[in-house]
């Protein structure tokens, strides 16, 4: 019997299981980078959806407790004074009266119930010419509640008064304005006044600002 002994030089060994290991740690490595960098994109579009949510939801609170407001104020006969600044209450606005060149009055809209509806980016309260949403207690919302909304700002809403709401076919003497007499109407009729509803919100930060808008029919005259 012969035995053979194999011996191995270490010059032989050209170090290939080396290089392959090397291309594999890379591929893992670069795997792994993509998954966190995707998970991290995952997680900001995440949030930026709940922002949006969160500020839409603060906006109807907003513009729901508006609307309930001029319903009390209704069904107490109360009525509301509105102006070009803001009239009594400071958020109540009615339309700018302008020129249009041949004597006649035409009606536009306030620069600044155009800007609190347009603006983009969060309005501070002081210039918005809104007013911050309060509870049902009439309490406007603390730090403890925002907390508790994990909301970055107070909503913030403002009414524009748009005159009465008339039967079809009965002519008007003009957007917003008041109409002294019943001519045209006869048992038609009807005491309903619109206001049209502009609610603002952020979410967890003020970069995510929610603008929701009503109108609403009630019997609250402007005076």
């Amino acid at each position: 019997m012969n035995n053979r002994l194999y011996v191995f030089s270490p010059n032989r060994q050209q170090g290939a299981v080396l290089f392959v290991a090397l291309v594999f740690l890379i591929l893992i490595t670069l795997l792994g980078l993509t998954a966190s960098g995707t998970s991290i994109l995952q997680e900001r579009m995440a949030g930026g959806l709940r922002n949006g949510q969160m500020g839409l939801m603060g906006a109807e609170t907003a513009l729901r407790g508006a609307e309930n407001w001029l319903w009390n104020l209704s069904s107490n006969s109360g009525t509301i004074n509105c102006g070009f600044n803001g009239g009594d209450n400071g958020f109540c606005y009615s339309p700018m009266t302008l020129d249009n060149g041949s004597g006649s009055t035409i009606f536009a809209s306030n620069p600044l119930v155009a800007a609190f509806r347009t603006t983009p980016s969060w309005i501070a309260n002081a210039t918005s010419g809104g007013t911050d949403y309060t509870n049902g207690s009439n309490t406007a919302l603390d730090a403890s509640s925002l907390g508790t909304a994990r909301l970055a700002q107070v909503p913030q809403y403002m009414l524009e008064y748009r005159g009465r709401v008339l039967p079809p076919g009965v002519p008007d003497s003009g957007q917003g304005g008041s109409i002294d007499s019943d001519q045209g109407r006869g048992s038609t009729n009807q005491n309903l006044y619109s206001y049209r509803i502009t609610a603002r919100a952020t979410g967890g930060n003020a970069g995510a600002v929610a603008v929701v808008e009503s109108t609403f029919g009630t019997g609250v005259p402007s005076n």
